[in-house]
């Protein structure tokens, strides 16, 4: 019998190692559930995109098109968890989170939502001065959420991880924001 003060789970939820292993299937080098308490959030990570992006206002995945980092951290309390991925080199990390995002929606998560640290690349050139031509696939950076990727994973014990440049289509780390 379940105590009154818990709500049953629905039998598609997945369990942890279940949403790691599918990540892992997909092509995930690692994979980790993480409380998004430990989501590193920055305002300075913006300026970065300002100041030193090429893409920053040419994306709507990128500032100023994005949550400012104050609004992430309330999207952040309406999430439990995250699944923190480092995907093989050379993958799209765009497509791998898309891809875990609309997955996990179909067993249960339904404000399932994908997040990435490569920049979009669905356009030749971002349809940016009229509409999104793909809004169900595009996705902002984790950096343009104001998400400080390098302290984010590092306290969440992937060290050797960190050595990329930001939001570069190289950089192999990702989110999917779980509830």
């Amino acid at each position: 019998m379940i105590p009154k003060n818990l709500t049953r789970i629905p039998e598609n939820i997945l369990s942890n190692k279940e949403l790691i292993e599918e990540a892992l299937d997909f092509g995930c080098r690692k994979a980790k559930v993480i409380s998004t308490s430990a989501i590193s959030l920055a305002r300075w990570v913006k300026l970065q995109c300002q100041f030193g992006c090429s893409n920053h206002a040419k994306l709507f995945t990128c500032p100023p098109f994005t949550p400012e980092s104050d609004e992430m951290a309330e999207i952040l309390e309406e999430y439990d968890q995250a699944l923190l991925i480092h995907a093989n080199g050379g993958t799209n990390v765009q497509e791998i989170v898309l891809h875990l995002e609309t997955s996990f929606k179909q067993k249960g998560y339904q404000k399932a939502f994908a997040l990435g640290a490569q920049p979009c690349n669905l356009c030749d050139h971002c349809t940016i001065s009229t509409f999104c031509q793909y809004p169900e696939k595009a996705r902002p950076t984790l950096q343009a959420c104001g998400i400080d990727v390098k302290t984010t994973v590092s306290n969440n014990g992937w060290t050797e991880v960190i050595e990329y440049k930001p939001c570069s289509d190289s950089h192999p780390i990702g989110m999917i924001l779980l509830n």
